[in-house]
C-alpha cells in the first residue's frame, strides 16, 4: 500500500460497444488513480466480456489499455468477475489486473478487514443461475465453445445472456436485504470487518448487527450514479461522488 493512498471500489459499469459513456469512464478511472493505491472493479465492467482476444472489441481494448497503463504507473487494479464475465483471470491477470477472482477477494486496507465479492452468488437459492454459472465457466464448456466458428461465438453468448437476464426476477424487484445479511455474516471476522458487494445496482450501507461491529456496503451501478466507495489509509469508509 502506498503511504497515504486510498482503496477505491467501483460498482458495475456495463459498458457496451459504441458506448457514449466510455470516454467519461476512462477519465473517471484515471482520476481515481491519482489518489488510490488500489482500485477494485466489482465486476460486469461490460455488458458482456469474454476473455478471448478474438472476441474482444474496441471498447474492451480501450479499457484494458487504460488499466494496463495505470498498473504500470503504480496503481494496483483488482477485478471481481461478475455474471457477465468469462475467463477474465485466464486472459488478463498480470496484464490489466494484479488480481482476479470469481468468488471474492480479501481487500484489507489499513485497519479495515474487508471481504469483497461481485454479489451474484449471494442468493444460495437461485439454483438455475448457479448451475449455469458452474457449467458455462467449466473447461469442457470452453473447449466446446472455442470449436465454434468465431462469427457465431459472440452471437451465441449474447443470446444466452439475454435469456439469463430473466432469471432471479424476485431479487431484481426488491433489494434482498435478508439474503445479503446472511451472506455477509459468513464473511465477517470480528471488529472492524466489512463486506463490499456490487451486482444489485443500488447503494446501501448497513450495520451487520445491532452492536455495529461490522458493516455491509453495496455499490450502485456506475452509469447512473458516478459514485464509488473509498477506504482511506486510516480505515474510514464512505461513498462519494467523482
Amino acid at each position: 500500500m502506498r503511504p497515504g493512498s486510498d482503496l477505491v471500489f467501483v460498482g458495475d459499469v456495463h459498458l457496451d460497444r459504441d458506448d457514449a459513456d466510455l470516454p467519461a469512464f476512462l477519465a473517471y478511472v484515471r482520476g481515481l488513480g491519482r489518489s488510490a493505491g488500489r482500485i477494485v472493479l466489482m465486476g460486469d465492467l461490460f455488458n458482456l466480456w469474454i476473455g478471448a482476444e478474438d472476441l474482444e472489441q474496441d471498447h474492451h481494448r480501450a479499457v484494458i489499455a487504460c488499466l494496463t497503463e495505470m498498473r504500470s504507473a503504480g496503481t494496483e487494479i483488482h477485478y471481481l468477475e461478475g455474471n457477465r464475465d468469462y475467463r477474465i483471470a485466464a486472459s488478463h491477470q498480470g496484464g490489466a489486473f494484479d488480481a482476479v477472482s470469481g468468488t471474492g477477494l480479501r481487500e484489507d486496507w489499513g485497519p479495515q478487514k474487508i471481504w469483497a465479492a461481485h454479489g451474484d452468488l449471494v442468493n444460495r437459492h437461485d439454483l438455475q443461475y448457479r448451475a449455469w454459472r458452474r457449467v458455462s465457466r467449466s473447461t469442457a464448456a470452453w473447449w466446446v465453445y472455442s470449436a465454434i466458428p468465431r462469427v457465431r461465438r459472440f452471437a451465441i453468448a449474447e443470446s444466452i445472456e439475454r435469456r439469463m437476464r430473466a432469471t432471479n426476477s424476485d431479487m431484481k424487484l426488491e433489494f434482498p436485504e435478508a439474503i445479503v445479511r446472511a451472506y455477509a455474516a459468513t464473511h465477517m471476522d470480528g471488529l472492524g470487518a466489512a463486506v463490499v458487494l456490487g451486482h444489485f445496482h443500488v447503494e446501501r450501507e448497513l450495520r451487520a448487527d445491532p452492536s455495529g461491529t461490522g458493516r455491509i456496503f453495496v455499490l450502485p451501478e456506475w452509469k447512473g450514479s458516478r459514485r464509488h466507495l473509498r477506504v482511506t489509509a486510516v480505515g474510514e469508509m464512505r461513498f462519494e461522488d467523482a
